[in-house]
């Protein structure tokens, strides 16, 4: 999570595939490679760096990617965004708009509307480290910035995605709390807190951030949204969701020990009604499917819309776990859900084999016609393949492997680039 980002790319091109690899040149990377050696202390807390970069820019751009208006941004939610050349992967320098965004961070999930073609985007702890102010942003399809909104809140807490629907923002605020005087004193940024509840924020689209609803639900942690959409009134968010913080390097804050279990996500919907007046806006919870995993996404044309299908890097515990990834669990298969039928098609590797995150290449006008692709670790050889599926057939296997001489690092994110 602290380390500098690094952005890989598989270009297809006249039948064949090649790889390019490079470090995003940040002002913290460069100066380390100057000193050759390390000057930032603890991830996201500016009082354990050396003296000789006090002031300095901590961005690592380390997170994930986005596309979007002919520009590539790579993304870390602790700092604005930085562009990217799409052909070369030379780091351009930091992306504000040319300076309008007010905002000391951004999301590193933002939403692209398929029918609206607009970039829509949050950021918390806006004034910097251990401020309590969140913002929401939209870039038009054109790559203006039209909105910046500050709101507040009910905590400071880790809000690392969230969803969009046809009419409605979501929020969703999960007590992985920050203190700013645990900070100065060279403690850790983030700390579990279970006393605490979680917490859903829903704005109309229509509206602004003054008109966001709060909505008390029970506690527990998530981080990656699957998909939200409404119908009418009643709002849906789909995500992975999990009883705590499954990050086994954040403690909580009552010094209690940790099952392990309750950290691992599982695809969950969460519904509310907009008309009810209860605190917790009629609140309903329902499984998607038996399996935990992680790193979910769907078919890009369907964001913010109903829609049937979803790819999540999955965790079968009936076979080996490997040690892979952030939370040090990594995903032994590929399961694709089908929210019509709830049938749950998988596809598994060897038992030396753990999934990173996938990409929908979309194909035909049908929601599951497109490729789907992923890169598999190969733990026994030292390297990594980048698999190729038809997304209709996840279970058939991959249709075409290119197979890399290197092991890529565990990575977060990935997005897909037309041709450019």
């Amino acid at each position: 999570m602290n380390g500098d980002g690094m952005i890989s790319m598989f270009n297809f091109e006249n039948g064949h595939v090649d790889f390019k690899m490079r470090y995003i040149q940040t002002e913290r990377w460069k100066a380390e490679r100057a000193a050759r050696r390390s000057l930032y202390g603890k991830y996201r807390n500016p009082w354990t760096d050396k003296p000789e970069v006090a002031g300095k820019s901590r961005g690592t751009a380390n997170t994930a990617p986005i596309w979007h208006a002919g520009r590539l941004l790579v993304l870390k939610e602790d700092h604005v965004p930085m562009a990217v050349d799409p052909d070369t992967l030379a780091t351009l320098g930091d992306f504000t708009w040319n300076g309008q965004l007010k905002s000391k961070t951004v999301t590193a999930h933002p939403k692209i509307d398929p029918v609206t073609g607009e970039l829509l985007l949050f950021s918390y702890e806006c004034e910097g480290d251990g401020s309590s102010p969140m913002c929401f942003l939209i870039e038009d399809k054109s790559g203006n910035l039209v909105k910046e909104e500050w709101f507040d809140p009910p905590y400071v807490g880790m809000v690392h995605d969230f969803a969009i629907t046809t009419d409605y923002v979501i929020f969703p605020i999960f007590p992985t709390t920050m203190d700013p005087e645990r900070l100065k004193a060279g403690g850790d940024h983030w700390k579990w807190d279970g006393s605490l509840p979680s917490w859903v924020g829903i704005m109309p689209r229509a509206g602004s951030t003054t008109d966001i609803r709060w909505f008390k639900v029970p506690t527990s942690c998530g981080f990656h949204v699957i998909n939200g959409f409404n119908e009418g009134t009643i709002v849906h968010l789909d995500m992975m969701i999990s009883k705590r913080n499954g990050f086994p390097y954040i403690g909580d804050i009552a010094g209690s020990a940790a099952d392990p279990q309750d950290g691992v996500p599982y695809p969950t919907r969460w519904s509310f009604d907009m008309t009810s007046n209860a605190v917790d806006g009629g609140f309903s919870s329902k499984s998607l499917a038996p399996y935990g995993g992680e790193l979910p996404l769907i078919d890009p044309r369907c964001v913010g819309r109903d829609y049937r299908y979803a790819y999540i890097s999955m965790v079968d515990p009936e076979r080996r776990i490997l040690m892979a990834g952030p939370t040090y669990m990594g995903a032994n298969m590929i399961g694709k859900i089908d929210l019509t039928t709830g049938e749950v098609q998988t596809y598994h590797g060897t038992d030396e084999t753990s999934f990173q995150e996938g990409a929908f290449i979309p194909r035909g006008p049908g929601e599951d016609e497109g490729w789907y692709i992923n890169i598999a670790d190969r733990h026994d050889q030292n390297r990594s393949d980048l698999l190729i599926f038809d997304a209709r057939a996840i279970s058939e296997g991959p249709l075409a492997t290119a197979r890399l001489p290197i092991r890529l690092r565990s990575a977060f994110h990935t997005t897909w680039v037309p041709g450019v």
